[in-house]
């Protein structure tokens, strides 16, 4: 299986969406269209973005937001589930934290892959926090 990671923001997002259901982070089918605004615009404002193909097909993605001096975030960082625990997802992480190797990297993880992390060096921070509504809810989340 040769994977290939392409740092690249012009990507499929209609392939992108159908990860983001595949592997449930998105819940209505009706909004998709509005989903795909909202993810292509977030990918577009992030800093790096990797994807991983096979074949030319879309199998993972990650994406990194970042100040590019002290600290960067790493989001939506999903891989098929067919591909899962092949090390997909460690090449995904290693390509970001190779690009900005002097940041403090940041990330939310579910409680299901919490242990994924810490295998590629992430630590639970006891201090950490977010603002799960904010303002608004989300798109993504109603």
């Amino acid at each position: 299986m040769e994977i290939q990671l392409v740092e690249t923001k012009e990507i499929d997002y209609e392939k992108v969406v159908d990860l983001f259901f595949e592997v449930g982070f998105l819940r209505f089918p009706k909004k998709r269209n509005i989903y795909k605004d909202a993810i292509q615009k977030a990918f577009n404002n992030s800093q790096y973005v990797v994807a991983a193909f096979l074949n030319k097909e879309l199998i993972g993605f990650v994406r990194v937001l970042t100040d590019e001096a002290l600290f960067a975030t790493l989001w939506n960082m999903i891989v098929k589930p067919k591909y899962q625990k092949k090390g997909i997802g460690k090449l995904l992480i290693e390509k970001c934290l190779d690009k900005y190797p002097n940041l403090h990297f940041f990330l939310i993880a579910d409680d299901d892959v919490v242990d994924f992390y810490k295998k590629s060096g992430f630590k639970i921070h006891p201090h950490g926090m977010y603002l799960e509504k904010g303002r608004k809810v989300c798109i993504l989340y109603n």
